[in-house]
């Protein structure tokens, strides 16, 4: 299983707003820690299906328009002044969760980063539902940093709900948690989908169906630490009862956590912690910045280009 920022660029979408300064930030860390190159990129509209002018005037707007993003970027990198670092840059042409996946898909980046406010304020580059369309569309891992927090994260909880892609996805919370010195907590939560369908005929005197499901949950879990092959005094374990997207935030901000770990798909491939709703409100009610990671055969709905 390989590790998203092993030799593979990391992507910084750009829009030259504070948030994206501190996914950049968030980006040079990270960059500094694995010896991975980094690529700029800020998208522009597509002009040249505009009804409001002739195709000169698309031509030359959409030419300015590109080279205002890249000296905008070639700024940017230049106030870096971070000479050990591999950093370049480039302009995507039009809708940007659109042709950030498309790049990933041509380029094989390991990783976007991206910023945003606080919880319920996507704004600036995350207009609308762009963060949550790269969650859920880009094959790649994506990042989503709030600028409140520091670099690097110093307390990261990982959700498990004991599917490979949650093993992924907490190897890669313990790897950055190491990296960063951080604390490291995992979470499991129990709801309905932990019931194994012979459980109740298997309750035995004197307990309850509740306590039953809790001695369960807690052998797996300790299965599933015990699968990751760390020492075990680097992880502080919760169980919890609830609706997940819930109880990640009640631990989270329990636990005064910075970075949220999660894989995108769970439960064998079935609507997992990240998908659907729970999804939009992990990364709209937590304050946290968020990770989340795509299973290794993960593929997008968006058609790649060829020779992008």
């Amino acid at each position: 299983m390989s590790h998203p920022l092993n030799s593979k660029p990391i992507l910084v979408a750009m829009d030259f707003s504070p948030y994206s300064a501190a996914a950049l930030k968030q980006a040079v860390w990270l960059a500094r820690r694995t010896g991975t190159p980094i690529v700029l990129t800020h998208s522009i509209p597509d002009f040249s299906k505009s009804v409001h002018w002739g195709p000169y005037e698309r031509e030359v707007n959409q030419r300015e328009l590109h080279d205002r993003s890249e000296t905008a970027m070639r700024r940017v990198i230049g106030d870096l002044n971070a000479m050990d670092l591999d950093v370049t840059f480039r302009t995507l042409v039009g809708e940007p969760f659109v042709e950030i996946t498309r790049a990933v898909q041509a380029e094989g980046y390991g990783m976007v980063l991206a910023g945003t406010r606080g919880a319920g304020k996507l704004e600036q580059f995350f207009v609308g539902s762009t963060a949550k369309r790269l969650i859920r569309k880009c094959p790649a891992s994506v990042w989503i940093v709030k600028a409140e927090h520091l670099v690097p994260p110093k307390v990261i909880l990982a959700a498990t709900d004991f599917s490979e892609v949650s093993f992924k996805a907490v190897k890669e919370g313990l790897k950055i948690a190491q990296q960063a010195d951080a604390e490291f907590h995992l979470l499991h939560i129990i709801d309905s989908k932990d019931v194994p369908e012979d459980l109740i005929s298997r309750v035995p005197e004197g307990s309850t169906l509740r306590q039953e499901i809790n001695d369960e949950a807690t052998k797996r879990l300790d299965t599933f630490v015990a699968s990751l092959s760390v020492d075990r005094t680097q992880i502080q374990s919760h169980l919890s009862w609830g609706t997940p997207w819930q109880e990640i935030r009640r631990i989270a901000k329990h636990q005064a956590a910075e970075l949220i770990v999660i894989g995108t798909v769970g439960r064998s491939g079935i609507q997992g912690l990240l998908l659907g709703n729970t999804a939009d409100k992990v990364l709209d009610t937590c304050d946290c910045s968020i990770l989340t990671i795509k299973p290794d055969d993960f593929v997008s709905p968006i058609e790649p280009i060829a020779n992008l």
